[in-house]
């Protein structure tokens, strides 16, 4: 009979509350000699097969960190060499190459705008956070699109290159 480990304490239990209460250790050890036995045999499977399970997530834990460290490489090659060309295609003033096959193309393009603080700005450009007050540049972005001049602030815009 093969019973899980919850059937098996069931079993246990009710055999303890069987037993008249004037057993002897000889006949208690004899009623649950058979289900200790087959808990000690179930509980080493399970804890076998926990440690098995533990040891597979380390090893796939091991694997993801190499793997991770591997996107990051990969990553910043690909970001020295997008800087690379971006600065290459500036100084060159080309604004797109394309593939020859047309299955992508490289271009220059303008980032959003976006604010720089140049100065010390007005407190009502300013938003608090716990403990410090800091600018609150999607207000200033926003009232500098529309034309209000704020001391300390400018719209910038950036570029930067895109493949497609």
């Amino acid at each position: 009979m093969n019973l899980t480990l919850y059937a098996l304490t069931d079993a246990y239990r009710l055999a303890l509350q069987e037993l008249p209460e004037d057993a002897t250790s000889e006949q208690v050890g004899l009623a649950l000699a058979p289900i200790e036995g087959q808990i000690a045999i179930k509980g080493q499977n399970i804890a076998a097969f926990v440690l098995n399970l533990e040891a597979e997530a380390e090893a796939i834990e091991g694997a993801a960190k190499k793997l991770k460290a591997r996107a990051d490489s990969i990553n910043r090659k690909a970001d020295g060499l997008r800087g690379y060309l971006f600065a290459n295609m500036q100084a060159m003033g080309i604004s797109e190459i394309k593939a020859n096959d047309g299955t992508f193309k490289a271009k220059i393009v303008k980032n959003p705008p976006a604010v720089e603080i140049t100065g010390p700005i007005p407190a009502e450009y300013e938003k608090v956070i716990p403990e410090q007050r800091v600018p609150d540049k999607e207000k200033i972005k926003d009232e500098l699109k529309a034309g209000v001049i704020i001391d300390g602030a400018r719209l910038v815009q950036g570029e930067r290159l895109k493949i497609e």
